[in-house]
């Protein structure tokens, strides 16, 4: 357990000493405030100077380092152009919107199909555009046989043949 202990406070001492030489990040308006411990110039980028004001671009992306042998990092930026920034008014607007789009379009939709017809749709074919029937005449045509309706009677078809 002293071991354990011991341990354990000489790694908290050299991650002490050690973030004492990392590269300070300041966040800024438009982009990072980039900052070497004891007045190191920071250099990277083609820039170089005390501190570094980096902005929101593309171009600023790379690799920045403290002296020749100091701490580094690297800062990779990627804009959107086309973006649009949603906070709880524009999706709260966005909700309602669609709410009262659908309300509108169901309400049409009743309206149009609760609406009371006047009458009969009255065709506008007029009368010579009408077929005539044919009638039920008698032909003279052979290729079918008259059918013969005897009361009691069987006809030839009337039984199964048993063979």
């Amino acid at each position: 357990m002293k071991y354990q202990l011991l341990v354990l406070c000489i790694l908290t001492a050299f991650s002490i000493n050690h973030a004492a030489d990392d590269i300070k990040v300041e966040e800024v308006a438009d982009g990072i405030k980039l900052s070497c411990p004891e007045d190191v110039n920071i250099a990277g980028n083609d820039m170089e100077g005390k501190t570094l004001h980096l902005t929101y671009q593309d171009s600023n992306t790379g690799e920045y380092k403290c002296g020749e042998n100091g701490p580094q990092i690297f800062v990779k930026y990627r804009t959107c152009d086309n973006c649009v920034e949603l906070d709880t008014s524009s999706i709260v607007g966005l909700a309602v919107g669609d709410v009262v789009a659908t309300i509108v379009v169901g309400v049409a939709v009743y309206l149009i199909a609760s609406q009371a017809r006047t009458g009969q749709v009255k065709p506008t074919k007029k009368r010579s555009d009408k077929q005539n029937l044919i009638l039920n005449e008698r032909t003279n045509d052979t290729n079918y046989q008259p059918l013969r309706y005897k009361k009691g009677g069987k006809d030839e078809y009337d039984v199964l043949n048993k063979k």
